[in-house]
């Protein structure tokens, strides 16, 4: 079964991220179509995360529409 995600990420910056529950993010992973992250697509990027994980990973989608 496949699942598309479509976002549309906003010019405007909503606020900060959901907490971790005091624990720190291990890793910032950042998401640009323009080339000037470490991914293009947020499904990559999410798959680059190992399984199992036991550390908070943020991704950083930077503006834009994603399908």
């Amino acid at each position: 079964m496949m699942f598309h995600l479509v976002l549309y990420i906003s010019y405007f910056h909503f606020g900060a991220a959901i907490d971790c529950g005091g624990n720190q993010v291990a890793n910032t992973i950042i998401v640009d179509q323009q080339g000037k992250g470490a991914f293009q697509t947020i499904q990559a990027a999410i798959d680059s995360i190992k399984s199992p994980n036991n550390q908070w990973i943020m991704i950083n989608i930077n503006q834009g529409i994603y399908k």
